[in-house]
């Protein structure tokens, strides 16, 4: 279905943002901020912060990772993938998908983002089968700001979700002397398909983020990624 060539061309210029604009004073929010106390602002960084969305899913991140308001950059990068459109349809993915969650960390920055694609939005159900190259295609958004290298895929299951993985090295096109690690998971749900993308700089970044909890639809919140996830990759 080439509406998901699409959708990596709209997550490309997300990733290039948010991993090299500094934030700007306002448009962002630290993770662990609290307009409360010192006091509150020390549970929040013993509760993780958890994000919630009308896709029926929840996802708690660490504390002291940064907030970034993507609101302002997409509309741009919208017009650009819809003006790449072939077709009617490709054009409405470009208009379907969504960047949900934006977060980042460190320096060089780590950064993680939720990707949510709509069926109601865009007016067609994905099935399971379509799960590994819809993921896919996700996942070559990353060569949009990164050169990729080395991928190793996998699978796994939470609860009744199945769940399609991406892991690979990358360097950051306008910065080589930078390693990173590169891991996109997606699955599907009953209102859409979600993604987790993570760009790690740092070596703590994967292991947190896969350790990061995730309820869906209602299940108790898990590990994002379990140790199994690439026991059948060869």
């Amino acid at each position: 279905m080439r509406l998901f060539i699409l959708v990596p061309a709209l997550m490309g210029g997300a990733l290039c943002l948010a991993g090299q604009t500094p934030a700007a004073p306002g448009s962002s929010a630290s993770a662990g901020e609290n307009s409360g106390d010192a006091a509150s602002a020390k549970t929040s960084i013993v509760e993780p912060p958890v994000f919630k969305s009308d896709g029926d899913f929840t996802f708690s991140y660490p504390a002291d990772w940064e907030v970034v308001d993507m609101k302002p950059m997409m509309p741009v990068q919208r017009l650009k993938a819809e003006q790449e459109a072939k077709s009617e349809m490709e054009k409405k993915g470009a208009g379907c998908a969504d960047v949900l969650l934006t977060i980042r960390h460190g320096d060089p920055a780590s950064v993680v983002l939720i990707m949510f694609l709509e069926y109601k939005c865009l007016g067609l159900e994905l099935k399971e089968s379509d799960l590994g190259s819809t993921g896919a295609g996700i996942a070559t958004g990353l060569t949009k700001s990164f050169n990729v290298k080395d991928p190793k895929y996998g699978a796994y299951t939470l609860g009744k979700h199945a769940f399609w993985i991406e892991r690979a090295d990358g360097t950051p096109m306008n910065h080589p002397e930078h390693e990173y690690k590169l891991e996109t998971t997606c699955t599907l749900l009953k209102k859409g398909l979600v993604c987790w993308l993570a760009m790690a700089g740092t070596a703590d970044t994967i292991p947190t983020f896969e350790a990061s909890k995730v309820s869906l639809e209602g299940d108790f919140p898990v590990a994002l990624v379990p140790d199994s996830a690439f026991a059948l990759s060869k």
